[in-house]
């Protein structure tokens, strides 16, 4: 199936049609990690997390890749280029410019053919083409499959948040 996927660049306009894939990680979130507490219904994480891909892909440096096969979207990552500010750089030396993942998802019934290995390999390139080293990504604590892909391609845990309060 792998091979009959094709991923392409997107863009805002693009953004409607995650809705469905999106809601099925909100989904897989509440499942591994309900520790982290009462999640929000789908029409709420659809709005929220929209609006914020509206606002990231307005920069130009930030994208959204498509793999899908046939008509059919079958995953998608978006990543948001910024720059590194000083809430990053308070610590260790990082670059002026970095990009988050921030969401990667492959469909349930597209998993274990290689399709995330695939989605990074693009981001690789994209980022490598706009002279972009320093990638992070966050995990829900219990995404162990998404955690095992990410160390596979080299990511190392930099920081922890831990939370006490109301939302957990």
């Amino acid at each position: 199936m792998d091979n009959a996927i094709v991923i392409d660049r997107g863009g805002v306009d693009d953004v409607p049609a995650l809705r469905d894939l999106w809601l099925e990680l909100h989904h897989h979130h509440a499942e591994v990690a309900p520790q982290t507490g009462e999640f929000v219904d789908d029409e709420t994480s659809w709005r929220v997390r929209s609006a914020s891909y509206r606002e990231w892909l307005a920069d130009p440096r930030s994208f959204v890749l498509l793999a899908r096969a046939g008509d059919r979207l079958v995953g998608y990552a978006l990543v948001r280029v910024m720059e590194a500010g000083p809430d990053l750089a308070d610590s260790w030396r990082v670059p002026e410019t970095v990009a988050e993942i921030e969401t990667m998802l492959v469909t349930v019934d597209a998993r274990g053919a290689g399709l995330g290995n695939r989605l990074l390999d693009a981001i690789d390139a994209e980022l490598e083409r706009q002279g972009i080293t320093e990638v992070i990504v966050g995990l829900m604590p219990g995404n162990d499959g998404a955690q095992r892909l990410y160390e596979r391609r080299g990511f190392q845990r930099r920081w922890l948040v831990l939370a006490r309060g109301a939302w957990t």
